[in-house]
């Protein structure tokens, strides 16, 4: 009985050991399959193709001109949200929030401009790094990407995927909406009509 007791004790510390083991491999794991369909000035630009964990196709688009990824790959990565840029490569720089805001605004723009993917990608690449190549319609996508306001935009579907144990580049992914005026106006209206219904409700009780 004492012995089946202890083979139960080793059972559970195996198991206990494996679980460990899994969380300790718990990034998620960006696998790129299909290179972009442009070239512009004799790089690859717009989005790669690929998914998350073999999950649902999905679009990533480069923001780490300074490294090499090869296509195809696979890699681990740490996922962020806008929220918390902690772990990703570029987190560390100044105004670098707002940074990775104009570089989601830059590829919102690419799928409206479809014909401007080379000049606005090189735009990107600007954002982060001061190594990149000069060419034509850059500057102007970068300097409007500059001039934007931020808080005219939602930006809570943008994700950045930073490689955690390889020399790989960053990927950037998701969708950028606008907040148009309408909407805000009328959220605006909705909550003074929410606090007036409060205020009527208070004196009531009272």
């Amino acid at each position: 009985m004492k012995k089946y007791s202890f083979y139960r004790v080793i059972l559970f510390f195996v198991l206990l050991l494996l679980v460990i083991i899994t969380d300790g491999r718990a990034d998620n794991i960006l696998n790129l399959r299909t290179l972009p369909n442009t070239t512009y000035y004799g790089y690859y630009v717009g989005a790669i193709g690929g998914n998350i964990d073999g999950g649902y196709a999905m679009k990533f688009y480069c923001n780490d001109f300074s490294t090499t990824t090869y296509i195809p790959s696979s890699f681990a990565v740490a996922i962020s949200t806008l929220s918390d840029l902690s772990q990703t490569k570029f987190g560390g720089s100044p105004d670098a929030l707002l940074k990775y805001q104009q570089a989601g605004w830059l590829i919102s723009q690419m799928e409206s401009n479809p014909s401007q993917v080379g000049p606005i990608q090189f735009a990107i690449w600007n954002l982060f790094s001061n190594d990149v190549p000069t060419v034509p319609g850059a500057q102007d996508w970068l300097a409007s990407a500059r001039s934007i306001n931020t808080s005219s935009f939602n930006f809570s579907e943008i994700r950045v995927y930073t490689p955690t144990n390889t020399r790989n580049q960053e990927f950037i992914g998701g969708t950028v909406h606008s907040l148009d005026e309408p909407s805000v106006l009328i959220l605006i209206i909705a909550g003074l009509l929410g606090t007036t219904l409060f205020i009527k409700v208070r004196c009531k009780k009272a």
